[in-house]
């Protein structure tokens, strides 16, 4: 068994736990595995061509034997551009030192139970113990963040990465597959548009443009205002 810091969480009657995994625990514990179509093509089947820099490969032979099917899984099969594309962005997050690479929580789902020990005076925080057994975790949301994580993991590069986790233990076969469907099929997209305005406001701000606060201020700054001895005020030639 492995213990992590924990904090108990339920919802209409449904238990889960937030806790922060690391990338050792990830290797040891979590098996990936995506639904396998007999008979059919392999999807995005490897290219010839890869990212030309060494920092930006994955090795696929590596990844790929962590890797297995199953008619009866429900992952997506995996899109190895979205990888390669995450372990890039990693490794520009850990030279970078201002972002975190995975402040998201990632969904891990278990059919074996866990033990939840509380600490004094808490019955919401303490102490999960998960069985330290290969395979035991299965990732419901955020496969192509920990596959772009164990790339990194089997380079050397993941050292000291924490990723926050929501763990369940006592969901059934059906009830993983409608959690599955829902986060993936109910999420809101941001209109490319809110992106556009975004990135031009706060990463690529325009020096010359004068923002709304700062132009309201200096009005205030520069219009005296005169008041009558009732305490009218009023800017000249405005009405009160």
């Amino acid at each position: 068994m492995i213990s992590v810091p924990a904090r108990r969480v339920k919802q209409f009657g449904v238990e889960f736990y937030q806790a922060g995994l690391t990338a050792k625990d990830i290797d040891r514990l979590v098996k990936f595995e995506v639904l396998g179509y007999t008979g059919g093509p392999q999807a995005d089947a490897p290219k010839s061509k890869r990212n030309s820099g060494a920092r930006a490969r994955v090795n696929w032979d590596m990844l790929e034997r962590r890797i297995s099917e199953s008619e009866t899984a429900y992952q997506r099969p995996v899109i190895r551009r979205k990888i390669d594309e995450l372990a890039a962005y990693y490794r520009e997050c850990k030279d970078a030192a201002t972002l975190p690479a995975i402040p998201g929580a990632v969904i891990i789902t278990s059919e074996k139970r866990f033990t939840f020990t509380p600490v004094a005076g808490h019955h919401d925080l303490g102490l999960l113990q998960i069985p330290e057994e290969h395979g035991v975790l299965r990732v419901l949301d955020g496969q192509h963040r920990l596959l772009a994580l164990h790339s990194l993991s089997q380079a050397g590069e993941a050292g000291g990465i924490e990723v926050p986790a929501v763990l369940f233990d006592s969901l059934d076969a059906r009830q993983i597959v409608e959690l599955f469907v829902t986060i993936n099929a109910k999420h809101t997209r941001l209109n490319p548009s809110h992106i556009i305005s975004l990135s031009g406001r706060k990463l690529y701000p325009d020096p010359n443009r004068r923002s709304p606060t700062t132009s309201s201020a200096r009005s205030t700054r520069t219009t005296p205002r005169r008041c009558t001895a009732r305490s009218r005020c009023s800017a000249p030639g405005g009405a009160a």
